[in-house]
C-alpha cells in the first residue's frame, strides 16, 4: 500500500477485510491504482466480505468520481461471478445424482416433484434450486441408487 493513513493504528499486512472502515475510506479517497488494484483484490476474493460492504457504503456516496464507478462494477462482478460458481456447484452436483440413478431428465424430475425443463436449468446453472428442491433431488438420489451404482427397483 502506498496511501499514507493518518490516525490510523492498523496492521497494514493484515488481510483487507480486518482493516478499519476508515483505511478503506482513505484508500478509496486517496488511494492509487496499486492500492484500487488491491482492493479490488480482496473484494474479488469476497465479494461479500467487511471490504467489499465498506468500499460499497463509501462509493455510494458519489464523492469519489471514476473511482466510484469502477468499484461499483467490480463489487458486481465479484457477486455475480460468485454465484454463477455456486449455480455450477449445484449444477454438477444435480447430474451427478441423475447419472447414479440412471433416471431420464424427466424419470429424476419427476420423481423430485420438479419439471424437466426446471430440472434442465438447474442442471445448466441458469437457476439455483431453493434448498427444498435440493433435499427431494437428493432424496430422489438417495432412494433410486444402490450402494453399488445400480438404479434401485423402488
Amino acid at each position: 500500500m502506498t496511501t499514507p493513513f493518518r490516525n490510523l493504528d492498523f496492521d497494514r499486512s493484515e488481510p483487507l477485510d480486518w482493516w478499519p472502515a476508515e483505511a478503506i475510506e482513505t484508500v478509496i479517497d486517496r488511494g492509487s491504482r496499486s492500492d484500487w488494484r488491491q482492493l479490488a483484490d480482496a473484494i474479488r476474493d469476497n465479494p461479500w466480505g467487511a471490504a467489499a460492504r465498506t468500499a460499497e457504503t463509501v462509493v455510494g456516496w458519489g464523492e469519489h468520481y471514476g473511482v466510484d464507478v469502477l468499484l461499483c462494477n467490480v463489487i458486481r462482478h465479484a457477486r455475480e461471478d460468485l454465484t454463477q460458481r455456486g449455480r455450477a456447484t449445484y449444477a454438477e452436483q444435480i447430474r451427478v445424482w441423475r447419472a447414479e440413478t440412471g433416471m431420464t431428465l424427466r424419470q429424476f424430475a419427476k420423481a423430485a416433484g420438479t419439471s424437466a425443463s426446471r430440472l434442465s436449468d438447474y442442471e445448466n446453472a441458469k437457476v439455483a434450486p431453493t434448498t427444498d428442491v435440493l433435499g427431494r433431488l437428493n432424496h430422489v438420489a438417495v432412494t433410486h441408487t444402490l450402494g453399488d451404482g445400480r438404479q434401485d427397483a423402488a
